[in-house]
This record gives structure tokens, C-alpha cells and sequence, in this order.
């Protein structure tokens, strides 16, 4: 329980800030439940789910063509990470400018493995914080 009390707050306010920012900039995630978990916390803008049936660098060329900056959000597991480098790296060479903080706070202050987990998690802290 110690992280929640060193980060809650910082945590809440990072939520916040990127609910507001999903208004006009979009968020990728691996999966459908992983959107429907965002909605479930507040996300209110679009989300866009990776096409596993592309391949990365059509993914992401195809996305920066669309949008000069998107929110990344994939899982904290091993794949997740790779899978984050991978995507910043295709969609920065391709001129779109990647949000991986939302990413980096969730990951070091939210004992989560998935996007999945979110929802859970973000309840606790709210209710802590309460």
C-alpha cells in the first residue's frame, strides 16, 4: 500500500490532465478491453486499437498521416514495452510526435501488468484518496 500513498495524488492529477488531453489527441492501446477499460475511467476521446492484421510500420505510417500526435498506452509487460518502442520509434520516423507519459506514471507508481487492470486500480486510489 506505500505506493499509493506516495504517488496517489500525482497519479489522479496525471489522469486528469491526459482525460482532457484524449479530447483532441488520441490514445493506441493493444485491444478492444483495453478501450472499453479507458472509457470505464473517464477516457473520452478517440482510441484507436492496434491492427495486429497490418504490420507496425503500416500501422504507424498510415496513423502519423492522420494525426502530428497520439498518446501511447500499450501494456507494462515485457511484450508491452517492446511492442511501445517499437511503435514510438516507426511512428517518430514517420513525423508523429509520441506521449508515452501517461505510460511511464501508470507504470512506475501503479502496480498494474495491463490496461486491463486500470479501472481496478484507479478505484482504489480514488477511494483512498476519498
Amino acid at each position: 500500500m506505500y505506493w499509493y500513498h506516495m504517488s496517489e495524488s500525482k497519479v489522479l492529477k496525471v489522469l486528469e490532465k491526459y482525460r482532457v488531453k484524449n479530447a483532441s489527441v488520441p490514445i493506441i492501446v493493444e485491444g478492444k478491453n483495453d478501450l472499453q477499460c479507458l472509457r470505464e475511467i473517464g477516457f473520452p476521446g478517440e482510441i484507436i486499437i492496434i491492427n495486429s492484421g497490418n504490420g507496425l510500420v503500416s500501422f504507424s505510417e498510415k496513423l502519423s498521416q492522420i494525426h502530428r500526435e497520439v498518446i501511447l498506452l500499450t501494456d507494462f509487460d515485457r511484450k508491452g514495452v517492446e511492442l511501445k518502442n517499437s511503435l514510438r520509434a516507426y511512428m517518430h520516423g514517420s513525423g508523429c510526435t509520441v506521449d508515452t507519459y501517461l505510460w511511464e506514471i501508470i507504470r512506475r507508481y501503479v502496480p498494474v501488468r495491463t490496461v486491463e487492470e486500470l479501472p481496478f486500480a484507479v478505484r482504489r486510489i480514488e477511494d483512498i484518496n476519498k
